[in-house]
């Protein structure tokens, strides 16, 4: 275990790869705000941490991982830090670990917490389990105000609800890429990058088609596939090989492509942002019509990267399904569609508005941010002043 700051701490709890870095920005922000404390950043997976060590966060926010949930090691954890303030931002919690801490009299708060009727029938089934542990909390803030109704049905208190909206929005703080950037830009030279992020396994096959197709038409184009599922990866590189002879697959921090890749499948996690900012137009996965498709995943960070946006009809996150109506991304239903958008931003000049759109509503939306730690700190205060 790191050894423990001096200075007073705030322990922010987050889950796997993806809840830790949709909170990036926002634990920049909060170590400013609080910059005589320490923030413990704590999380379940090797992915995140691993993460993490990649971003320049400021030099006030630690990562260890998550205690699990065991009387001994919460005791021991919760003694050893002395956290001021809990923060959790995940939708599984722990019984043991909120009344612990409740224990101990530390003010315990939701933070970016989102429950859709697919979460809601789950945690359900969990009864007790979940409906306990929830009201341990002193307040809760979510992503959305559909979730405000299925919060309170688990018995909270809509005195302790705050609709904040999603961190998300607000875009990410990207790893430092800035070397590999450099050899990226000299093996692209004269390449035409085309990302397609967060791949359903069911949308492989329309990239790859639409690819082939715009391909003919921009001869210079290369496709770089990120499938959502490392695990299947295998899969997605014969799938890609049978569209090119030319496939590149990055294992490994030193696998580059070669002069001549046409498809280069990324097989690593936390590179996404490093993807984006080398391509002119970004297609969002796990948003096409297929039924086995629930929701859209994330599309600010391509949009934070510069990147023009395409994807599916299935965007349903929160604050996902405004992009298209607002001018910001466009959505594309079939491979036919994703070949024509590729072709129109093939030309430099047509994305130029775009981008600068996107680039404004990720500053606009970083008021997210500033919001829940404005309450954060009221809470915080409050604190100090019993």
């Amino acid at each position: 275990m790191e050894k423990r700051p001096k200075k007073d701490l705030i322990w922010i709890n987050a889950l796997g790869l993806g809840e830790t870095l949709s909170l990036t920005l926002f634990l920049e922000e909060l170590s400013q705000v609080f910059s005589d404390h320490t923030l413990l950043i704590t999380s379940s997976t090797l992915q995140s941490k691993e993460a993490l060590e990649n971003i320049p966060l400021n030099s006030n926010i630690i990562h260890q991982f998550a205690p699990v949930d065991n009387q001994y090691v919460l005791n021991r954890f919760l003694d050893y830090w002395k956290p001021k303030i809990a923060l959790f931002s995940e939708l599984d919690i722990w019984p043991l670990r909120t009344r612990k801490v409740k224990e101990k009299k530390i003010p315990l708060l939701l933070i970016n917490a989102r429950m859709n009727d697919r979460k809601k029938i789950s945690r359900r089934r969990l009864g007790k389990l979940f409906s306990e542990p929830l009201k341990e909390f002193d307040h809760i803030f979510l992503q959305d105000q559909s979730s405000k109704s299925h919060f309170i049905d688990f018995g909270i208190n809509e005195d302790k609800i705050t609709v904040n909206g999603p961190l998300k929005l607000a875009g990410t703080i990207f790893p430092d890429t800035s070397a590999i950037e450099e050899r990226l830009k000299i093996l692209f030279k004269g390449k035409l990058i085309f990302v397609a992020a967060s791949l359903h396994v069911s949308e492989e096959n329309e990239i790859l088609e639409a690819y082939k197709t715009t391909k003919s038409n921009l001869p210079n184009l290369v496709l770089i596939m990120i499938p959502r599922s490392l695990e299947r990866s295998k899969n997605t590189i014969k799938k890609a090989m049978r569209f090119s002879k030319s496939v590149t697959v990055r294992n490994n921090y030193s696998d580059l492509p070669k002069e001549d890749t046409e498809i280069l499948v990324i097989n690593r996690v936390g590179e996404l942002g490093l993807w984006y900012k080398m391509a002119f137009i970004s297609f969002i996965g796990n948003s096409l019509n297929f039924k086995e498709i629930k929701e859209g995943k994330n599309p600010f960070e391509a949009l934070q990267a510069s990147s023009i946006v395409i994807h599916g009809p299935k965007m349903l996150e929160p604050g996902y399904d405004k992009l298209s109506s607002i001018g910001i991304s466009e959505i594309v239903e079939n491979k036919y569609d994703i070949s024509k958008k590729v072709i129109k931003y093939s030309v430099a000049k047509r994305r130029e508005e775009k981008i600068k759109r996107g680039l404004d509503y990720i500053k606009r939306n970083k008021v997210v941010a500033y919001k829940l730690i404005g309450h954060i700190l009221e809470i915080y205060d409050n604190r100090e002043a019993k």
